[in-house]
């Protein structure tokens, strides 16, 4: 699942937001958990997980009958990615033959290329990251119809309705967690499956879940067919079912990373996160959502509250919708 990314706002734009000041005031007297461009703001836990009108429990999802059955997975994807250097690029590619990866010298140039973009950008930060972007291979996610387009900076169409996300959100989101080798990162949305391979590289403990069964049955496929040559996917636990409900069974997150839109914070995704631990989400109104990051925080006192902070600092995204398992949408409007 993906998101549709915004750089520049025209004047077109500019006019119907200032035609719908008024309408915009009354949504927001009538709608509280619709979220606002504001770079923080901090809230108590209880309040946020009560917030919703909506079960914690797990009836609303597949349960555990979608799970793949895997073997607890012991390839080290953070130590091979360490090993790696990304000073030159000469040596970068040079490091990539040697390991036998077998990647496109054009794609490896492509791919170079929007990873330094990203880094100048800010969208990639830290040195882990940038090793887990160069080593995952977005021609093999892109399918086929968008050949051509693989290091394409936009969103692109992977059948079912869903998307494989704008490669520089995918970098936003995933440098936003800060995620550490041994760290149990939940993602809501395999989709294409291009943002768990890059989890991969991050830490051992990677869960995903995908609520479209075409699109899980092919991505899971896709996985097994490529995990001969790229070993870290095999770290990789995935399930069929509703996203909305988290998985229990492997709670507590350290970090959670929501592919999908919502205009709330959906309550079992907080309380299976761990305090301390991180949540990115697209969070917003139906057409025009913000990529918050979500600190779950212990105060002194013992209470546990929320700091919510907008990534992009007030530029939009558009995400598809956080859909159960009949279609309907868990936003407040479809």
């Amino acid at each position: 699942m993906a998101a549709l990314y915004y750089r520049t706002v025209s004047l077109g734009v500019v006019l119907t937001l200032a035609g719908g000041l008024g309408a915009g005031f009354m949504l927001g007297a009538f709608l509280p958990r619709i979220v606002s461009a504001r770079s923080e703001r901090v809230v108590p836990y209880e309040e946020a997980v009560a917030g919703s009108t909506r079960g914690d429990a797990n009836e609303g999802g597949s349960g555990q009958d979608g799970e793949i059955p895997l073997s607890e997975g012991t390839y080290d994807g953070p130590a091979f990615a360490r090993s790696m250097p990304v000073d030159r690029k000469e040596d970068w590619i040079a490091w990539m033959r040697e390991k036998g990866r077998g990647d496109s010298q054009a794609f490896m140039e492509e791919r170079w290329a929007l990873a330094g973009a990203f880094v100048q950008s800010g969208e990639l930060k830290r040195t882990e990251d940038v090793r887990a972007f160069l080593l995952s291979p977005r021609e093999h996610f892109v399918r086929a119809w968008n050949r051509g387009y693989e290091y394409a900076d936009t969103w692109l169409p992977i059948g079912y309705g869903a998307t494989i996300t704008d490669p520089d959100v995918v970098a936003m989101m995933t440098t936003t967690l800060e995620i550490k080798p041994g760290e149990k990162v939940l993602e809501i949305g395999t989709g294409s499956g291009y943002q768990s391979a890059i989890l991969s590289y991050l830490t051992t403990k990677v869960y995903t879940i995908e609520i479209i069964e075409p699109l899980f049955i092919e991505t899971d496929r896709l996985y097994q067919d490529m995990e001969a040559a790229f070993p870290s996917y095999s770290v990789i636990k995935r399930r069929l079912g509703d996203g909305y409900y988290g998985w229990e069974k492997y709670a507590p997150f350290d970090k959670i990373l929501v592919t999908c839109s919502i205009d709330h914070i959906p309550p079992p995704l907080l309380k299976q996160l761990k305090t301390g631990g991180v949540m990115v989400l697209p969070l917003g109104p139906p057409g025009r959502q913000y990529i918050m990051e979500v600190k779950k925080e212990a105060s002194e006192d013992g209470s546990v509250t929320l700091r919510r902070r907008d990534v992009y600092n007030g530029i939009s995204v558009k995400f598809i919708p956080f859909r159960n398992e009949t279609g309907g949408s868990y936003s407040t409007f479809p």
